[in-house]
């Protein structure tokens, strides 16, 4: 009896031996099973993560791609109106204006006499009756302009500085010259008891009994009288320059010369009479 409660008791043993060392495997395989799928469902749901992190990475890049055409684009643009600022202006003279098929040329002549032959918009050319042989004061401007070979139209253009607006001047300097040289044709003859000044010759355009001469003439005791409107003859070798002062008519006569220097001689004439003959004024 007690050998057979000892088989039994070894045997249970046993048993429960077993069952030990059956229970480490299998809590490690149910471990190990529920870590991969925990790890495999785990990857499912994080996979997406590193997609969302990139997007955003991808955005921001792209952002910070358009930043740099967004200030190229603000430059463009604070370039635009700086294109369109006016040139110094040019001072000059219209010689000439030429409607061309893209634009209208302006030939100007500056103060040194030097021609510069500028581009302008049509309407400079519209108003040629107002600028041509005008010294004027010419504003440029950067413009778009067709870049065609014709007037016809082919859809390109490019920036080219040309003439928005022309301002006529009055010439003050060419005024003064024209002072000058009227002066410069005055001319004072005298023999010593007389002593003329005549002045405007260049009224006188060559055809005769044309003219608007003007008349100075004192005697010794400083007596003068001026008269204008005289006009010019010549012919049959001498000049005549006549002056009308009511009853009375003041005469210059000079023989033609190479030189232009013959003496001259001043008759003074009432109705037929003669009153005066002065000679040798030179």
């Amino acid at each position: 009896m007690k050998n057979l409660l000892t088989t039994i008791y070894l045997i249970l043993s046993c048993i429960s031996f077993a069952s030990c060392s059956n229970s480490p495997t299998n809590t490690t395989t149910e471990t190990l099973t529920n870590n991969t799928a925990t790890t495999a469902q785990s990857q499912p749901e994080n996979s997406p993560e590193p997609e969302t992190e990139t997007k955003p990475k991808t955005d921001t890049q792209a952002k910070t791609k358009s930043v740099p055409q967004t200030v190229s684009n603000t430059t463009k643009k604070s370039q635009s109106p700086q294109t369109k600022t006016p040139k110094k202006p040019q001072i000059g003279t219209v010689k000439e204006l030429v409607n061309g098929d893209l634009l209208c040329y302006v030939t100007l002549v500056d103060e040194q006499g030097k021609e510069n032959r500028v581009g302008a918009s049509f309407e400079i050319c519209a108003e040629e009756g107002k600028f041509l042989n005008k010294k004027v004061r010419a504003v440029s401007t950067i413009e778009s302009v067709s870049d065609c070979e014709s007037a016809e139209p082919c859809g390109k253009t490019r920036q080219e500085s040309i003439i928005t607006k022309m301002e006529v001047l009055e010439d003050k300097s060419a005024t003064k010259p024209q002072e000058s040289k009227t002066q410069s044709k005055t001319q004072t003859i005298s023999n010593g008891e007389w002593t003329i000044t005549t002045g405007n010759h260049d009224s006188w355009t060559g055809v005769n009994n044309t003219g608007n001469l003007t008349y100075k003439g004192c005697d010794a005791k400083g007596k003068c009288i001026e008269l204008t409107g005289g006009r010019v003859s010549c012919r049959d070798g001498i000049c005549v320059t006549g002056w009308t002062n009511g009853d009375y008519v003041y005469i210059l006569e000079q023989p033609i010369t190479e030189d232009g220097n013959a003496p001259q001689t001043l008759i003074v004439r009432k109705g037929d009479s003669e009153i005066l003959k002065a000679t040798g004024l030179k």
